[in-house]
């Protein structure tokens, strides 16, 4: 879900700003909190109503975003070798650092949660059983479809270690397809196989709502495969920056110049695509389950929108002018704890419900929300500060460096 300095020294053309790119930071906190926001509209009540309910309902896109995020970061030592470049990526040291980046603050979180369920009791401690506990010790409620009540928005970690542990080997099998093509032509045929694989998980999409079988027709859905076209327009952005790191022209149509060099726009497209996310086209805002037509346009639309947050963040000029501005530490904080925010929310919400007697579905929504991001945020800021910097500082250090090296700030 988040990623340090030592996933992208650079990617495609965009400069870092001490080791980070500021403009993904802040994608990572917006998709943190839309999430947030999904959760909070729903426990509330308030996403069965009205324009703002709707688009608090469709927060959920935040997951899109943070697909095509990890996407974009992680494929681009494969697309730089296959573009003719170099790299120092290994296995050992990929590996090292996912588990480093998702494990110790998902325990921690996990831990509060099982705390929690125990001491709430009633709806909080229905799946708190030694099965369901210790199918989430290795991440596999993706799989089951059974979770906490304050941990349901991690089945998306499922989905995302999956992606990590398939991309080395898709990048092996795509190999073929580009060596000893040029730049251009296998720029070309990775955004070839890119087209493919989304319109292979558009198709899965919307198959997966036609099978009798409630749960794997929910376990499909929301899997690397349901979700392969956000991973994949995640892959095209890195080709689209890795091509232009090398001077190659994908194309002179107006229409990618745009892409590139207008963020207002792109962030403007956003806004709409998600005001239209929220009608009913993009399917029932509760939880029951979609349509084929719902579930497919939902999916295209999330992964609009998070490719134009994503192009936005990465267009010409935007990291160097958020590294310039006043605001390059805050975009720096809120991309650090956006993972732990990520975790953390729901179990926030509900203490907070139990804690001060508020009613499911019958809360005020805008209180609710303020209070839930604001100790959110804190609880971010300690599972940053005390738990995930040391192990990332330890994991990214240059295993190749002499030993007395200090380690990389993360």
């Amino acid at each position: 879900m988040l990623h340090t300095r030592g996933d992208y020294p650079k990617v495609g053309g965009v400069i870092v700003a001490g080791g980070r790119i500021l403009g993904l930071d802040l994608v990572r906190a917006v998709g943190a909190w839309l999430v947030l926001l999904s959760h909070v509209a729903f426990w509330t009540g308030r996403s069965s109503t009205g324009v703002v309910g709707g688009l608090g309902a469709r927060g959920e896109l935040g997951v899109a975003a943070f697909f095509a995020l990890s996407a974009l970061l992680l494929s681009t030592p494969f697309v730089r070798m296959a573009l003719g470049g170099t790299t120092s990526w290994r296995p050992g040291t990929y590996l090292l650092r996912r588990a480093a980046r998702i494990l110790p603050a998902y325990l921690l979180a996990l831990g509060g949660v099982l705390i929690a369920a125990a001491l709430i009791g009633g709806a909080a401690a229905s799946a708190l059983d030694l099965p369901t506990a210790l199918v989430h010790l290795v991440i596999g409620q993706g799989l089951t479809g059974r979770t906490f009540q304050s941990f349901t928005q991690t089945w998306s970690l499922t989905t995302e270690v999956t992606f990590y542990l398939l991309l080395p080997l898709a990048a092996l099998a795509c190999a073929p397809l580009v060596r000893g093509r040029g730049p251009v032509e296998a720029a070309r045929r990775l955004l070839l196989v890119c087209a493919l694989v989304g319109v292979l998980g558009l198709a899965v999409q919307a198959l997966a709502p036609m099978l009798p079988d409630e749960r794997l027709s929910g376990v499909l859905a929301t899997s690397a495969l349901g979700h392969a076209a956000w991973f994949a327009l995640g892959v095209s952005i890195t080709v689209i920056l890795e091509a232009e790191r090398v001077g190659v022209t994908l194309s002179r149509a107006p229409a990618l110049e745009m892409l590139r060099t207008s963020p207002g726009t792109l962030l403007l497209f956003a806004a709409v695509l998600w005001l239209l996310a929220s009608t009913p086209v993009a399917g029932p805002r509760g939880l029951e389950a979609p349509g084929p037509g719902g579930a497919l346009a939902a999916e295209i639309l999330y992964g609009l929108v998070a490719a134009c947050l994503v192009l936005a963040a990465t267009s010409r000029g935007v990291s160097e002018w958020l590294a310039q501005s006043p605001f390059a530490p805050t975009c720096r904080w809120l991309g650090d704890i956006s993972y732990a925010v990520f975790l953390w929310h729901v179990l926030v919400l509900q203490v907070a419900f139990a804690v001060l007697g508020l009613a499911l579905f019958a809360a005020p929504f805008w209180p609710t929300l303020l209070l839930v991001t604001v100790l959110s945020l804190g609880l971010g800021h300690l599972s940053w500060t005390l738990v995930e910097r040391p192990l990332l500082s330890r994991a990214h250090r240059d295993r190749d460096a002499p030993a007395r090296q200090p380690a990389a700030r993360a």
